[in-house]
């Protein structure tokens, strides 16, 4: 166990955080209720070990700042994080992703003909700790990019309905659908919060065919991955929707103004 697991660990045995840890942050004090979650033993370079999740309720805090930046989540990249106002982004390739998806599910199928679900079993323990990981990577600089920009607020498209467009996707989507979105929402989400954050969702509908620059929603503006739009503005479209979701109201916002 290093230091910065012991710091978390005293915190879940002892209710209390250290801090005069170099790890403790004032953001911290948004955290109550620590859980240990599921564990699993496993031998690794010849020693026994451990490990277990550790989760945390957190009392939710709303900035006065209202500075935003959006996250858009696809196929071509995981994600991308734009902040419209100066024109910045981050983006995460799909590429690799989509190469370890569809490994596993070629590997998935030969074990599932032989009938061995043993090694079915550790193919599938094994790609959970490969999402899991990129997750935590990418929610980490999601949240690292936005605090960069000075951002008070992360917005994403809600996609609680993904799964059932998943029968109109060509099979190479498919693939990169297996990734977990919702995972990916989760860990973003609480890391944002540890670091005074919030992240609010955003209608979904059309944010690829909307122009960030002028408003136009045309579906044939987008083009494979550039969007151009006669007003004059080109960019990449994951890009784009990054700015669009980026200036669209929480669907909090929608039903305040509705009622």
């Amino acid at each position: 166990m290093n230091d910065y697991n012991l710091f978390w660990v005293n915190y879940l045995l002892n209710g209390y955080m250290d801090k005069a840890s170099k790890y403790y942050l004032p953001s911290y004090e948004n955290i109550s209720k620590p859980r240990k979650g599921n564990g699993q033993l496993f031998f690794k370079n010849g020693k026994w070990c451990f490990s277990f999740a550790i989760t945390f309720e957190l009392k939710n805090e709303v900035s006065s700042e209202e500075k935003e930046v959006g996250v858009d989540r696809g196929l071509k990249y995981i994600a991308v994080a734009g902040d419209k106002e100066v024109g910045k982004y981050i983006h995460f390739s799909g590429k690799h992703i989509g190469h370890i998806r569809r490994k596993y599910s070629r590997l998935r199928r030969i074990f599932m003909k032989n009938k061995n679900m043993k090694a079915l079993k550790r193919l599938e323990n094994k790609e959970q700790r490969i999402i899991q990981y990129w997750n935590h990577v990418i929610s980490k600089e999601i949240v690292r990019f936005a605090k960069k920009q000075g951002a008070s607020i992360i917005k994403i498209e809600d996609l609680k309905s993904i799964r059932s467009m998943k029968k109109f996707w060509k099979r190479s989507d498919r693939n990169i659908n297996s990734w977990a979105f919702f995972d990916l929402e989760e860990k973003l989400t609480y890391k944002a919060q540890l670091a005074e954050l919030e992240v609010v969702k955003v209608n979904p509908f059309k944010t690829s065919q909307e122009c960030s620059n002028c408003g136009n929603v045309v579906k044939k503006n987008r083009r494979g991955s550039l969007y151009t739009c006669s007003c004059g503005y080109k960019k990449d479209a994951d890009v784009n929707a990054s700015f669009v979701i980026s200036t669209r109201p929480s669907n909090e916002e929608k039903a305040i103004t509705a009622t």
